[in-house]
This record gives structure tokens, C-alpha cells and sequence, in this order.
């Protein structure tokens, strides 16, 4: 499974499509809001604790920024699990915003918008 949290619709309706064309084995759920988000996930670690989905986490959001998102995530699930990865996907390239991701120990790659057949790429050879 992979999980996108975006609040832009039609960024995260691509990326899912993206998927579905280039990974289509792969159930993608989309939340456009990251505290809906993090409600679910907490469901779904309870009821299906074998379940450990890919999460595409945008940044700027409006609400909860992904980074805020993260931290959340970090104190339902601890990255020392290694459960519930995530990369960031992104329309900034801020140097700052990378390096930030990289001081996540759940963050394992930094893409970058609009998400194209490309990504889906990087996304295979990670989930093989």
C-alpha cells in the first residue's frame, strides 16, 4: 500500500493515477487532509498490524505541514520500527528542506513535483 498525504487534489489524483499505471499491484490511498491521515494510519497499525505502507508526504500543507505531520507519526509509530516509511514529495527544492528530511531517520528519499513516470521509478526499485 502506499499512502499519499497532500492537500492538493489534483497533485495527489496524478500521483496516484502515476502509480496505478506503473505499479498497479500497489493499493494508493489518498488523504488531503494529514490529520485524517494520521487518524487512519493509527487505525490501520492497530487493525492490521503486518501493514506497512509507503507514505508520499508533502510539505506545505496548511493545516499541518508535513513536517508536523512527521513528528506525529514519529510519537504513533517510532521511527525505530522502521515501519510506515515515507518519502517527501515536494514542489520545494530548498536546500534547507532537504537536509531536513535527511535528519529523519523514517524519510528515505526527497522527490520533488510534479510527480512524473520517473518517480514511479524511484518508487519500484524501492518497494522490490
Amino acid at each position: 500500500m502506499i499512502i499519499i498525504i497532500d492537500d492538493d487534489p489534483i497533485s495527489s489524483k496524478i500521483a496516484a493515477l502515476s502509480i496505478k499505471k506503473g505499479i498497479p499491484e500497489r493499493e494508493c490511498v489518498i488523504f488531503n487532509n494529514p490529520e485524517v491521515a494520521l487518524k487512519d494510519i493509527n487505525e490501520l497499525k492497530e487493525s492490521q498490524p503486518e501493514l506497512n505502507p509507503l507514505l508520499l508526504i508533502d510539505i506545505n500543507m496548511p493545516e499541518m505541514n508535513g513536517w508536523e505531520f512527521i513528528e506525529a507519526l514519529n510519537k504513533l509509530i517510532p521511527e525505530s520500527e522502521n515501519r510506515y516509511l515515507g518519502m517527501i514529495l515536494s514542489s520545494s527544492v530548498d536546500p534547507a528542506d532537504i537536509d531536513k528530511a535527511k535528519s529523519y531517520q523514517r524519510i528515505v528519499q526527497f522527490l520533488t513535483k510534479p510527480f512524473t513516470l520517473e518517480t514511479t521509478q524511484i518508487l519500484k526499485q524501492f518497494l522490490a
